[in-house]
């Protein structure tokens, strides 16, 4: 076996760690912030809309 075909399984393995940590990192981003869509994320909104109009009277 020579030097290259030794050294491709352990590139291929390094690659796909690279590729999963960058999936997960994305993943998390994603499940930990909600979108504006949500009902909860709604009425946060709404209760800083009313908050902000009734400071400024």
């Amino acid at each position: 076996m020579s030097q290259e075909q030794a050294k491709f399984p352990y590139l291929t393995v390094g690659i796909s760690i690279l590729l999963g940590c960058l999936f997960l990192v994305f993943f998390f981003l994603a499940v930990s912030n909600e979108p504006d869509y949500m009902p909860s994320q709604q009425k946060q909104n709404t209760a800083q809309m009313q908050q902000s109009t009734q400071a400024n009277k």
